[in-house]
């Protein structure tokens, strides 16, 4: 590698998260070392990009070591590691002193440190604070100069030992900002626990750092971090609860390629994990432990609620309030709708489930005007009534629908972003609560809901089985449904209003697996176009231009593009920045974490934030952002319910949203709904996902893309999640008394017959 080294000059960009920078250096010709550049950089202006472990100041000297790399700007270098100088002028101290690290201190006050304790007090003074005495200066600013400059050193100090381990420069600025002051203790007790702590390292970074430590390849730590590392990427992607044993042995060895783990090792190390309470292994197969006793609390919950008796027997009396209900609401429900509403009522728990078109919204409406009319203190009974989604774009929906106040899941128990504030011990004070949009609902999250609701609530679950499950791992409505204890009443007659609706017949149609004759006919509320990948993207955006032209639409509340995948030259990722260009023209950028954001971007929030009223899923734009000597302040989007502010480093909450997920759109509609489809995305052909999305369009539907890769989708029959909801429920009404023990039992191998006896590392190539 090369070696430069010169004074900062000027900062051209710096990223408080990331640590990265780029900065131009001032060269020193007259030194030897550099004079041979002369010719190279016709300049002695050179422009560095390095990873930081703080923001640098003008005129503080460093040493790079890197590499030449030559772009559209010329000739720049590439920092792989550098280091402060150790030449300490007066005139460098000063400025690091006076700088914004030490807020108040000024550089008259600097001076006075300098002049009396000389050109190594940057490094004497952590060492001894009473140094500071000896300096005529006030004790706010001695605390403010002795903390910072022990906590810059031992930054640096932190940094330089995370190099040592081996750990990139970008990486190690990135542990020290999301671990603080333990990074280099955690990483060095135990490099595998980057792998929870730390979002972008998963086994394979986290065993290279563990491998420069000099951790040996068989270490009981490094495997047993293996198999709990592929254990749970398999539940999260897969959404299964549970895995076979020799199918996570198979995927353990498909991670690594060096032979250490072995049948009988893989045996000894799962049955450790056991003791430790990290896994649970029951008839061979591998639970992880906090999910194997949800699908237990989940059930014995479903148990204790159906043991409630029915809520006023007198179905006559029920069946003239619903009468009165759709007089009172000029609605005539279906026998069907009739029976969901009275079921509602009277059973400690219901299940109404279906397609489109079908009515489930309509009858939430109608299950609480019903279940209010039934009590004289009518006001008081309607706000003891939850209504919940999952997504605060469906709690809206249903508050518009319902006219009554819903929320999302996360709201009502109070998360904080790491904690519920309702607890088993302060439970949900309530009435009567309704779900609505199930099927998103993992089994962590129905089972933490379930533990606080009181024996005495009826629950109330609406959803459509149909649709795709949730992300997280289980399958819980289908689940519910399936376990034949819960009176459970499908929906099936499409609606008057719905009955008109092409897109409506097309979703019923691709729920039994039919590809309708008419799929490439031209309807009045949806088209087929073909198209190759190359053209999906124009197509896009000239479908986009012409519903805002001819038909009025606004980009961010009437349209929306949904793909399956975010990497790809057709994914998420790749057809926003293209939409982005394509219709906010706006030169001005910011940068975060590579996402580039503008004013008038359409952008979506991904995490619930309850102390900002703003949810996962919810729709926006970006008003505005704000600036102050080039250091960005705040960024105000602009969403349904009102505006939300986020500082610089709150941006990770958002994302750009002219094209989202099909599972980010779950619990909303659409106006305008454009889909492709494409055989780069095979493994996302799936007719939930299809189903789902087709089913967001409220009035149009646009499909692009490949026929055979739609039809594959549709036609072709895909596996049901692995889950043991289902058998649970069922064993605790069999034997309600039996005391779930969540021990485990051990992983045997026999040698003459086992499943891992004649599986190798290389039968899943």
């Amino acid at each position: 590698m090369e070696r430069v080294y010169g004074a900062v000059t000027r900062i051209n960009y710096y990223d408080e998260d990331q640590g990265f920078g780029i900065v131009k250096i001032k060269l020193d010709y007259r030194d030897k070392e550099l004079a041979k550049y002369r010719e190279t950089l016709f300049s002695n202006s050179l422009t560095v990009l390095s990873n930081f472990d703080r923001k640098p100041i003008i005129d503080e000297e460093f040493e790079f070591e890197g590499n030449f790399e030559t772009s559209s700007y010329g000739i720049q270098f590439r920092a792989k590691a550098f280091k402060r100088r150790n030449e300490q002028s007066k005139e460098s101290i000063v400025t690091y002193l006076s700088s914004d690290y030490f807020p108040g201190v000024g550089k008259v006050a600097a001076t006075k440190v300098f002049e009396a304790l000389g050109s190594s007090c940057l490094t004497e003074i952590p060492k001894d604070k009473s140094l500071l005495d000896k300096v005529k200066i006030n004790n706010a600013q001695k605390k403010t100069i002795y903390e910072n400059l022990y906590k810059n050193q031992e930054d640096e100090k932190q940094l330089l030992n995370l190099l040592d381990l081996g750990i990139s420069l970008r990486m190690a600025v990135r542990i020290i900002n999301i671990l603080g002051d333990e990074a280099y203790e955690i990483v060095k007790e135990n490099p595998y626990k980057l792998i929870d702590l730390v979002e972008g390292i998963g086994f394979v970074r986290a065993d290279g750092i563990a491998m420069n430590m000099g951790i040996p390849i068989d270490s009981p730590l490094r495997l047993k971090a293996l198999i709990i590392y592929v254990l749970d990427r398999h539940i999260r992607n897969s959404g299964d609860t549970y895995i076979d044993a020799s199918e996570l042995y198979l995927e353990a060895s498909k991670v690594l390629d060096d032979g250490v783990l072995n049948k009988t090792n893989f045996a000894d190390f799962v049955n450790e994990l056991a003791t430790e309470h990290k896994i649970i292994i029951e008839d061979n197969n591998i639970y992880e432990y906090k999910v194997y006793n949800e699908e237990y609390l989940l059930a014995r919950k479903v148990y204790d609620f159906l043991q409630n008796e029915p809520f006023n027997r007198d179905e006559t009396k029920v069946l003239s309030k619903i009468n009165k209900v759709m007089v009172k609401n000029k609605i005539e429900y279906s026998k069907m709708q009739i029976e969901a509403i009275k079921k509602a009522i009277i059973e400690p728990i219901v299940i109404i489930t279906g397609g489109p078109g079908t009515g489930k919204s309509t009858i939430i409406k109608g299950i609480i005007d019903t279940y209010c009319s039934l009590f004289e203190n009518n006001d008081i009974i309607k706000e003891s009534i939850k209504l919940v989604a999952p997504t605060g774009r469906a709690s809206k929906r249903l508050n518009e629908v319902t006219k009554h106040q819903a929320s999302t899941i996360h709201k009502l128990l109070g998360y904080s972003g790491t904690f519920f504030a309702v607890t088993p011990e302060s439970p949900i004070q309530a009435k009567m609560i309704i779900i609505d949009e199930f099927s998103m609902v993992d089994i962590s999250l129905a089972a933490y809901l379930f533990s606080v609701i009181t024996a005495d609530t009826k629950i109330v679950i609406v959803g459509d089985a149909d649709q795709l499950p949730s992300v997280g791992p289980g399958d819980v409505l289908k689940d519910l449904i399936d376990c034949k204890e819960i009176t459970t009443i499908r929906l099936q007659e499409i609606h008057r209003q719905a009955q008109d609706s092409t897109i409506i017949s097309l979703a019923h149609d691709i729920n039994q697996g039919r590809l309708p004759e008419d799929l490439l006919k031209l309807q009045k509320d949806r088209s087929f176009i073909r198209s190759s990948n190359d053209n999906i993207i124009p197509f896009m955006e000239k479908t986009i231009a012409q519903a805002m032209e001819n038909e009025g639409m606004d980009l961010v509340n009437d349209i929306q593009v949904l793909a399956p995948m975010y990497k790809g030259s057709v994914g998420i990722d790749a057809i926003n920045f293209s939409l982005q260009q394509r219709f906010n023209p706006n030169p001005f950028v910011i940068t975060h974490q590579g996402k580039k954001f503008k004013i008038n971007d359409k952008v979506i929030q991904l995490v619930n934030r309850n102390e900002k009223n703003v949810m996962n899923g919810d729709i926006g734009y970006i008003f505005s952002i704000d600036k102050t000597n080039e250091k960005i302040e705040k960024v105000t989007v602009m969403f349904d319910f009102g505006a939300v502010d986020y500082k610089k480093e709150e941006l990770d909450d958002l994302s750009l949203a002219y094209a989202i997920s099909i599972h980010k759109s779950q619990g909303s509609e659409f106006p305008l709904v454009i889909m492709f489809f494409s055989f780069k995305y095979y493994i996302m052909l799936k007719r939930k996902l299809i189903y789902t999305g087709v089913t967001r369009a409220k009035k149009y539907l646009i499909m692009l893309g490949d026929y055979e890769a739609i039809r594959k989708g549709i036609v072709e029959t895909e596996e049901e999640r692995k889950t043991k909801l289902v058998l649970r429920i069922q064993e605790i009404f069999a034997n309600p008394n039996k005391i779930h023990d969540p021990k485990s039992a051990f992983l045997e191998i026999d040698d003459e017959d086992d499943d891992l006896e004649n599986i190798s590392p290389y039968d899943f190539m």
